[in-house]
């Protein structure tokens, strides 16, 4: 069984579309079939595609995003998931209302490499000039980066405990 990754930010158009593409490629060479990732936004519309500058940017680093559909965050998605990684504390705070017993497994992306703060957080580019996106695509690709050995290590927990 996969070990599910879901990257969460407000409407599934900007951020986490490029994380779970960036995650997707980072983690192919450690056997990605061990993975799942996937995407979701607190206030998406279901089917939606990614931003325009999301797409560019993607398409400048290398990645399709140009099939990608949003979708709304639901509890069944969360609680599917291992991991739940987060773009602000506000997508954080709107979660634990909801399934409060996601404590545990809901993070700031940032925080998977011991960043605080604002620190652990990625801004959001919506509306933004394309610069605003290729300066978000560097920050997640960074923050995914240096989170992945911690990533690779709960995987290879939840492994041993299966």
């Amino acid at each position: 069984m996969p070990y599910r990754i879901l990257f969460v930010c407000s409407g599934n158009t900007c951020r986490s579309p490029l994380a779970e593409g960036i995650a997707r490629r980072l983690l192919t060479a450690h056997a990605d079939s061990a993975f799942s990732v996937e995407s979701a936004g607190t206030f998406a519309e279901p089917g939606g595609v990614a931003s325009s500058g999301s797409l560019e940017v993607a398409r400048e680093n290398g990645l399709d995003l140009e099939s990608f559909q949003s979708r709304r965050l639901t509890g069944a998605i969360v609680d599917a998931a291992d991991v739940v990684l987060v773009m602000e504390p506000a997508h954080r705070s709107m979660i634990l209302g909801e399934r409060p017993t996601a404590d545990t497994k809901t993070l700031l992306l940032g925080e998977l490499s011991g960043r605080q703060g604002r620190e652990a957080s990625v801004p959001d580019p919506f509306g933004g000039p394309i610069d605003s996106y290729r300066r978000t695509f560097q920050r997640l690709e960074t923050l995914i980066r240096d989170g992945l050995p911690r990533l690779l290590e709960m995987a290879a927990r939840k492994a041993e405990r299966a």
